[in-house]
């Protein structure tokens, strides 16, 4: 998440919708009768020759009083009367607006202290970066950090790599990159590690990387690039591959999660489930919740979303972790079946 700017005294923040978990912290934070500003994406069929016709999606400005908000899957839908927008748009009609990832909306409203703390923190976490990107050939070598923000170029170096495999150089630079690198990945503790380069100088970074750290390697994935020069960062970009491999590293955890939850269950060991989650919040024993976007909804339905908020304002309050698992998936489905809700712990309860 980005905040454009924010005017306290108005009371009107302008937002960039980065990642889903940006979805979850405005979810939290838009209220009923809070003014929302931003597009509404309305199908238009347009007339053509004869019988011809086709079906368009045309961006219409609204600005809408809010008297829902559903948060699902992949979209924020926040449904109120339109009190301004374009022309093509009925003043005081209903509508909805659907916030994705990469929306930019406006929200006025009076701001309570932890919805401040909400937007920082989920600005803050939006600068943490998810993946390490180093791109090299055999002249120079750059690095940035990929965050939900986009891109941000860390360091570039000059390289004296061979351009046969299997030929070495004494004193090509690398030792710099590798050090630059692990420093990093340890300051920073980023995902995942993408390493790019045409040809093969991507395993020489790789070994010269596992050379000094065994453990690192988990992180890294090796692809392709036409350049080493910056350029790179955008092709990777462009070809989808970054977003590919997040998404992938994303699913992963969240599977991780669900089977270290469910090992915990079989064994009778540190983990919690259903209304037992409850009893664990209340006794300071939770270090990661899980919960799957399903049961947000539920709760909003059964006017029960306050209850489940405090919950989950107890736990981060506790110093413990929260994740939405997505029932898009089969983390999301196992999960679902123990309830929709379970909880790692720090301590067995008695």
């Amino acid at each position: 998440m980005k905040v454009i700017n924010f005017n306290r005294k108005e009371g009107i923040a302008k937002i960039r919708v980065d990642t889903l978990d940006d979805l979850w912290h405005l979810s939290k934070i838009v209220e009923i009768g809070d003014f929302i500003s931003g597009e509404i994406k309305r199908k238009v069929k347009l007339s053509g020759e004869g019988e011809r016709s086709k079906v368009v999606v045309k961006n219409y400005f609204a600005k809408i009083k809010t008297n829902k908000v559903k948060l699902e899957s992949a979209v924020l839908k926040v449904s109120g009367e339109i009190l301004a927008g374009s022309e093509e748009l009925q003043i005081g009609a209903a509508h909805t607006l659907d916030i994705f990832p990469e929306d930019v909306i406006k929200i006025e409203k009076p701001w309570k202290d932890y919805q401040l703390r909400r937007l920082e923190d989920a600005e803050r976490a939006s600068k943490a970066p998810k993946a390490l990107v180093v791109i090299l050939d055999d002249e120079q070598a750059h690095i940035a950090a990929l965050t939900a923000s986009g891109f941000q170029y860390l360091a570039g170096f000059e390289l004296r790599l061979a351009k046969k495999r299997f030929v070495e150089k004494t004193d090509n630079g690398l030792g710099k990159v590798v050090a630059e690198i692990l420093r990093i990945n340890s300051e920073s503790n980023p995902e995942i590690i993408i390493v790019a380069s045409p040809i093969f100088w991507k395993e020489t970074m790789f070994n010269a990387l596992k050379e000094k750290d065994a453990k690192i390697v988990k992180k890294i994935k090796l692809e392709s690039s036409s350049t080493g020069t910056k350029r790179a960062f955008n092709e990777l970009i462009n070809r989808g591959i970054l977003e590919k491999i997040l998404k992938k590293s994303q699913l992963q955890k969240e599977f991780e999660l669900i089977e270290e939850l469910l090992v915990e269950i079989a064994k009778k060991g540190l983990a919690a489930y259903g209304k037992d989650v409850i009893k664990a919040v209340e006794a300071n024993a939770v270090r990661t919740l899980l919960f799957t976007d399903e049961i947000i909804e539920k709760a909003r339905e059964k006017e029960k979303f306050g209850d489940f908020e405090q919950l989950i304002d107890k736990v981060e309050q506790q110093g413990g972790e929260v994740h939405i698992i997505s029932t898009d998936n089969e983390a999301g489905e196992k999960l679902k079946g123990l309830g929709g809700i379970g909880a790692l712990l720090r301590y067995k309860l008695t």
